[in-house]
């Protein structure tokens, strides 16, 4: 649905003709407050690295437009077609105490193995403990981060076409607020946030693997 379309979809709820502008940046704010509320299927990708070309790197780059990591990162060895146990995830200070061994500036010195861990910062992925070959490869799945000022001509707008209610009942709430009309706002937020619930339940479903299912013959 592009940006023109959604606006008139929202005004038929909204009687006015003087908050085009509003509209649009609520729109925004509200595309904005969803792909933080929950991890859209629509905004997923899986990638791989094999960025550690030196002994003695531990830290890997992340996509540009990345957002939040789902799950932990897969390694495989691509030189002896071998793959181990998914890394697991720590934190960046628990990960400064266990791999301290990383700032030697003699590799020879250094405690090297095949990676078992990570933890994210500053926009990188750091493994532990300091990969002992250059033939690692890493993957990982995490959700895009990407921001997009909603116009006329956008297109799509992003939520638009599967959720276009839930959307819009956001945007209403933000427009309301911003006008003090708390008690409309109050009336489309709890709309919004009980879509944003459904939308949570349908990815959980569609994701979700079978293991507690059990199916019976007849």
């Amino acid at each position: 649905m592009i940006g023109s379309v959604f606006l008139t979809y929202v005004k038929r709820k909204f009687k006015r003709e003087d908050k085009d502008t509003e509209i649009y940046q609520a729109t925004t704010d509200t595309i904005a407050d969803m792909r933080l509320q929950f991890k859209s299927e629509d905004y997923k990708e899986e990638t791989y690295s094999s960025g550690i070309s030196t002994i003695g790197e531990y830290k890997l780059g992340l996509p540009s437009d990345y957002g939040h990591i789902i799950g932990n990162i897969s390694i495989t060895d691509t030189d002896a077609d071998e793959k181990y146990p998914p890394l697991h995830k720590i934190s960046k200070e628990k990960y400064d105490e266990k791999y301290n061994q990383r700032l030697l500036t003699d590799t020879g010195n250094m405690d090297t193995a095949t990676p078992t861990e990570f933890c994210i910062y500053a926009k990188q992925i750091y493994v532990g403990p300091v990969p002992d070959k250059t033939t690692y490869r890493y993957q990982f799945n995490y959700t895009t981060e990407d921001y997009t000022e909603i116009a006329a001509d956008t297109d799509p707008v992003p939520f638009a076409s599967m959720y276009r209610n839930v959307l819009r009942s956001g945007v209403l709430a933000e427009i309301h607020d911003g006008l003090e009309n708390f008690e409309e706002s109050a009336y489309w937020r709890a709309i919004y946030l009980q879509g944003l619930g459904k939308i949570a339940d349908n990815d959980e479903d569609n994701i979700r693997d079978d293991d507690g299912v059990q199916f019976r013959g007849i």
